[in-house]
C-alpha cells in the first residue's frame, strides 16, 4: 500500500520525505517499517535520516539518486508547486548574475 502510494506521487530519483508520507489508515511506525522492507528488497534506496528516493535506472544497469541540490531544494525551497524558501546571498546573487568574481 505504502509502495503504490509512492509509485503514484513520487517520479525516479525525487526525494522522498518521510514526514510527508501522510497516508490515511496507516500509523507511522508501520509506515516507517514498511519503507524499511522496501529498501531491503531494492525498491527504495535510503538516501539519508527520513529522506528516500526511487532508483532511477541507467543504461548500465545501476540506478542514480537525486543530489544534494535536489534534495536541498525539496526541503528548504520548494516541492510539488509550493514554495516554502527562497535563496539568498551569494546563491541568489549567482542566480540573477550579479556576484562579484575576485581575482
Amino acid at each position: 500500500m505504502v509502495y503504490d502510494y509512492i509509485i503514484r506521487n513520487y517520479k525516479e530519483g525525487e526525494p522522498i520525505f518521510f514526514a510527508d508520507l501522510l497516508i490515511e489508515s496507516i500509523s507511522k511506525p508501520a509506515v516507517s517499517q514498511q519503507l524499511k522492507t522496501l529498501c531491503n528488497n531494492g525498491k527504495l534506496v535510503k538516501y539519508d535520516t527520513g529522506v528516500y528516493y526511487i532508483p532511477k535506472k541507467t543504461l548500465l544497469t545501476s540506478s542514480i539518486g537525486p543530489s544534494a541540490d535536489i534534495v536541498a531544494k525539496y526541503r528548504f525551497i520548494s516541492r510539488g508547486g509550493k514554495i516554502d524558501g527562497f535563496y539568498a546571498g551569494n546563491t541568489f546573487a549567482n542566480q540573477i548574475g550579479i556576484s562579484v568574481c575576485q581575482k
